[in-house]
């Protein structure tokens, strides 16, 4: 049986490097202390469509935030909420996986369980080149 610790749900979520870095200060801007709507657009010189975008991925990802009296605030640490936050695909070689891999802490075995399950993908079956048909 699994440490239920160890299984985290995530959301599938590619996303660039912008939206990371400004997913991440917006974290660490709501866990300095409760704000306003206004205060976090001027922060991260976003519109409000990508405010809202953002909040929703954030709740995706289980970061949990609460608008009370027109204030946000972090209901857990900024450390928390960065361990749930998605990161931007690294573009690691399958030598770099497998380095990273061996080391002995769970994102090791995790991305060893990752690259195994790539590793070990079955073939898929061969197409069949249709024999003795002619072409008219």
């Amino acid at each position: 049986m699994s440490n239920p610790q160890s299984i985290r749900r995530r959301p599938s979520v590619h996303i660039t490097l912008q939206r990371a870095a400004r997913l991440h200060r917006l974290v660490k801007f709501v866990a300095e202390d409760a704000r306003t709507r206004e205060g976090i657009l001027a922060h991260l010189s976003i519109g409000l469509r990508t405010f809202y975008r953002e909040l929703e991925l954030l709740r995706r990802c289980g970061v949990k935030l609460r608008h009370r009296a027109k204030l946000y605030t972090l209901l857990t640490t900024a450390e928390q909420a960065e361990g749930r936050l998605p990161f931007p695909d690294p573009q690691l070689s399958f030598a770099e996986m497998a380095e990273l891999a061996a080391c002995d802490c769970d994102a090791g075995r995790r991305l060893a369980e990752l690259l195994a399950s790539v590793v070990n993908q079955p073939e898929p079956p061969r197409k069949s080149r249709g024999r003795g048909r002619t072409r008219g």
